[in-house]
């Protein structure tokens, strides 16, 4: 019996959620954060910065594996054309979960892909609107208290139900976890198979 080896995709994130949905979708995932620090973008607009952002991560992992296909993403959330991206503390998170608590925000996912051997890219987005519910003061340092809003763009992650904070999205759940499945399966078809 011949069993097809699953295809490689050199990830430029150390996130574990896009890891373990690259995982669930069949693929060898080898981590090699990026080096590239999102500070040094000067781009305020969610979009432009999120694309930026993937871009170049997914740019300096790839050009050290020019044999592998490497994906890249950045995640931002953004209210009020206010850019809300990883929070730098306690304090930051509680704010930022302020900021969002009964009202709708948009989570923008940015994603690139790289194929060197083909000399193929791709760089692209996803946006998903999010409705918070009404939350107290008391489920918001809860939340902040027993997960992990440091590593997350806008303090939260939908995937974390102790407290839970969304009522609706209207768009891709997987773009709100950081990880566009649909939008990244079509594009990677595109980048790998086309001759």
């Amino acid at each position: 019996m011949n069993v097809e080896k699953p295809p490689v995709i050199v990830l430029a994130s150390a996130s574990p959620r896009r890891k373990d949905i690259l995982n669930k979708m069949g693929f060898d995932v080898r981590v090699f954060p990026s080096g590239f620090q999102e500070e040094s973008l000067k781009e305020t607009d969610p979009v432009r910065f999120a694309m930026a952002a993937a871009h170049a991560k997914g740019k300096d992992v790839s050009d050290r594996f020019p044999g592998d296909v490497t994906v890249s993403a950045d995640t931002v959330v953004t209210y009020n054309r206010l850019l809300l991206g990883k929070p730098v503390n306690r304090d930051d998170a509680i704010h930022m979960l302020e900021t969002l608590n009964g009202k709708t925000h948009t989570v923008i996912t940015a994603l690139s892909i790289f194929n060197p051997q083909k000399d193929r890219e791709y760089t692209g987005y996803e946006a998903t609107g999010v409705t918070f519910r009404l939350l107290t003061e008391e489920e918001i340092i809860r939340y902040v208290d027993i997960n992990t809003p440091l590593d997350k763009a806008g303090a939260y992650g939908i995937q974390d139900i102790s407290v839970p904070l969304v009522s609706r999205i209207d768009g891709c759940y997987f773009n709100v976890v950081g990880f566009p499945v649909s939008h990244f399966y079509i594009h990677w078809r595109e980048i790998t198979m086309a001759e």
